[in-house]
């Protein structure tokens, strides 16, 4: 008899276990559960927590480990990471986790099983990738993405017209592109659909559920690269208090500045960013080169020569990075041509 119970004991445990692996298996991507990791990352991300954000995001990749969602997400943190910081000593780690989010995609689209989310994902791990060949400079290839991951993107319309993140990425890929091709506007296959891109990304600013955030911090970049500074700087003011020390809202605050001659609010700006940059635990070099150029700049507008020749010199210090940096080599070769610059302005003097 007792032995029976045993047996009928294992049995129920087998099966609570299998129901389990089941329920887990059936967890939905737009499920509370799903929510509360995403939101706690992305909160993570803009607190400089980038390691913490990544251990949430890898819930999802347990979850999910055949979708892109966890693969996506753990690349967007840390590619916010390096455009904070600079940072790029986990460029392997992200494209790791990059080619592991196409790979899901494309497996799944090969069984023809991919949700409107996957595509979203899947065309935005894309979008990721052509960002990064745009960067180093492979144009061709990075248009050949920008177009793939803007066609998946939009499937995601397709399938349900009510996911408003998927705005964000397409609206990106309107106006990046348009600014990008400028020469070749007067084709009829290109033209200027920057505006057409903005006001994407304001739907996903007003309707979106997880992109909101990333959303409003693209159109601050994109005001200033489409030089309406009123708009940056209104966007920035109210993010500002949201997030008072986001370095990425500290580079372009500075760089608007700067481009409308306001050289003492930019010096302001890049101190606050030098000191936010040194105290991260995700502190490079490269970070903090750019940062004291651009200030040395900011000082030789406000036609403070003396802080500005300091800045260089303290820039030189940083030499010994730069075989292994190209970042700080050409940083570093921009100072020295500033220096110059000073130095003839004193002789004419």
């Amino acid at each position: 008899m007792r032995t029976q119970n045993k047996k009928f004991l294992l049995l129920l445990l087998l099966l609570f276990f299998v129901l389990s692996a089941d329920a887990l298996s059936q967890v939905s991507m737009d499920s509370p559960e799903v929510d509360s990791i995403i939101f706690n990352g992305i909160r993570l991300v803009y607190a400089d927590s980038t390691m913490a954000a990544m251990d949430e995001f890898k819930k999802l990749i347990d979850l999910f480990p055949d979708k892109p969602i966890g693969y996506f997400y753990s690349c967007a943190a840390l590619q916010n990471m390096m455009d904070d910081h600079r940072n790029y000593s986990s460029q392997d780690e992200f494209n790791q986790y990059l080619n592991q989010a196409i790979k899901a995609g494309e497996d799944g689209k090969k069984k023809g099983n991919l949700t409107a989310y996957d595509y979203l994902y899947y065309g935005g791990a894309i979008g990721f990738r052509g960002i990064h060949e745009a960067l180093t400079g492979d144009w061709f290839d990075a248009f050949v993405d920008g177009l793939k991951g803007k066609g998946y993107l939009e499937k995601v319309l397709k399938i349900d017209s009510g996911l408003y993140d998927v705005y964000y990425g397409l609206g990106s890929y309107h106006f990046w592109r348009s600014l990008k091709s400028k020469s070749f506007w007067w084709l009829p296959f290109i033209g200027d659909n920057r505006q057409k891109g903005i006001e994407m990304i304001k739907l996903a600013i007003e309707k979106g559920k997880y992109a909101k955030r990333d959303a409003e911090l693209a159109l601050v970049r994109i005001w200033v690269e489409n030089e309406e500074y009123d708009k940056a700087f209104n966007m920035i003011d109210k993010l500002s208090k949201i997030y008072p020390e986001k370095p990425y809202l500290l580079w372009l605050n500075g760089r608007a500045q700067y481009e409308t001659d306001m050289y003492s609010g930019a010096i302001q700006t890049y101190q606050d960013l030098l000191k936010a940059l040194v105290s991260s635990p995700y502190y490079d070099p490269a970070g903090e080169v750019e940062c004291r150029y651009d200030l040395a700049l900011a000082y030789y507008g406000n036609k403070d020569f003396r802080n500005c020749s300091a800045q260089i010199d303290t820039i030189f210090t940083f030499k010994k990075y730069s075989d292994k940096d190209k970042s700080i080599k050409d940083f570093i070769h921009q100072a020295g041509d500033l220096k110059n610059k000073i130095k003839k302005g004193s002789k004419g003097g």
